[in-house]
């Protein structure tokens, strides 16, 4: 169980998911050499023993980036288990790439958020919930 998020680049930054027209596809995000060092720029740490699969572990919890195996990168999943310490570097990180960061659990893209960490506090109240049963 985790707070998922889609990372990926338009043509274009949208503000949300509804302007995004039919016809637009994502484009590659860089090569995975230049994903893993921009990820670890943002993320000190995270270990790439896998190559498709980098673990980032903090006292703040855990973020586990999913690329694939292809090359050039198509696209990132964040499988995050962590507080909210993680999503301003989650946000800076795309910001820095002309990345959007897609909330997979309120369907809004962080960095145009009000509230980006709303997704996160959902994901642990619904966590709580589950755990308490």
């Amino acid at each position: 169980m985790s707070w998922d998020v889609s990372i990926c680049r338009f043509g274009r930054q949208y503000e949300t998911m509804e302007e995004i027209p039919n016809d637009e596809r994502c484009y590659p995000l860089g090569t995975r050499v230049e994903i893993h060092a921009a990820i670890s720029r943002s993320f000190p740490g995270t270990d790439w023993s896998d190559p498709a699969w980098g673990v980032w572990e903090s006292p703040f919890g855990s973020i586990e980036f999913s690329i694939g195996n292809d090359d050039p990168v198509e696209g990132v999943m964040l499988h995050v288990r962590a507080n909210e310490a993680v999503v301003h570097p989650i946000i800076e990180l795309c910001l820095d790439q002309e990345w959007q960061a897609f909330d997979m659990s309120n369907g809004t893209f962080l960095e145009k958020s009000a509230v980006p960490e709303a997704g996160l506090r959902g994901w642990h109240e619904f966590k709580t919930r589950v755990l308490r049963q």
